[in-house]
């Protein structure tokens, strides 16, 4: 029997009633600590398991993206890349409404884009990965830059590996020179949040990697 399956049946016989919250919650929690512990494929059947009980359970579906996310990412880490690419357009389709011009969320169909792009950069379809990576760059371009220094910056910093990811698929795909100047384009956008001392160590620590990263593939594509 499945490990949540064990954890339902003792809070029943405890007389507590268990709601499909917190069933979805222990799936995940498995789930997690199997990927953690290496075991990716039996991590997948646990997120393709509490995938159904999302699309099964009217009270949970408003989950669904946070299921695919989990799911999205371990199809990537087993290189299971057409799976990877399934997920990703089924997360885009979701937020169908944010990627309309004036969109207030505008930013979320920008990372739903971005993840596509990069499902489809594994996947070695290079071209494809341009052209969603190229509308992701552009959406992440609209998003209104207000609000507190720590959510700019983040908002910031995903444009920024938006771009080093399509310089990426630009050179892969055999544009060179195009890949040159989105290479550096990222690293302005990228260096802007590294080098704020406003911002938490972690946050800005991920985008010194990122940065270190584009620095290393442009000095590669110039030398």
């Amino acid at each position: 029997m499945r490990f949540w399956l064990l954890l339902v049946a003792a809070t029943c016989a405890f007389g507590q009633e268990i709601s499909p919250d917190q069933q979805l919650n222990q799936m995940l929690m498995q789930s997690d600590q199997t990927k953690v512990m290496g075991n990716v494929s039996a991590a997948i059947r646990g997120y393709e398991e509490a995938l159904q009980k999302v699309k099964s359970t009217p009270a949970i579906q408003g989950r669904e993206e946070e299921v695919l996310q989990r799911l999205f990412g371990s199809y990537i880490t087993a290189q299971r890349y057409p799976d990877a690419i399934r997920i990703s357009r089924r997360i885009l389709a979701l937020h169908q409404k944010d990627c309309a011009p004036d969109s207030e969320w505008i930013e979320r169909c920008a990372d739903a884009q971005y993840g596509l792009g990069l499902a489809l950069m594994h996947s070695g379809d290079f071209a494809g990965a341009v052209r969603e990576l190229n509308v992701s760059v552009a959406n992440f371009g609209k998003v209104k830059m207000e609000g507190d220094e720590h959510f700019r910056m983040i908002k910031l910093k995903q444009r920024g590996d938006a771009e080093s990811m399509l310089a990426a698929a630009l050179f892969r795909a055999g544009e060179r020179e195009k890949a040159v100047a989105m290479f550096r384009k990222a690293i302005v956008t990228l260096k802007e949040v590294a080098n704020d001392q406003k911002l938490d160590p972690g946050t800005r620590g991920s985008a010194q990697k990122s940065l270190t990263d584009a620095e290393g593939s442009l000095k590669l594509l110039t030398r």
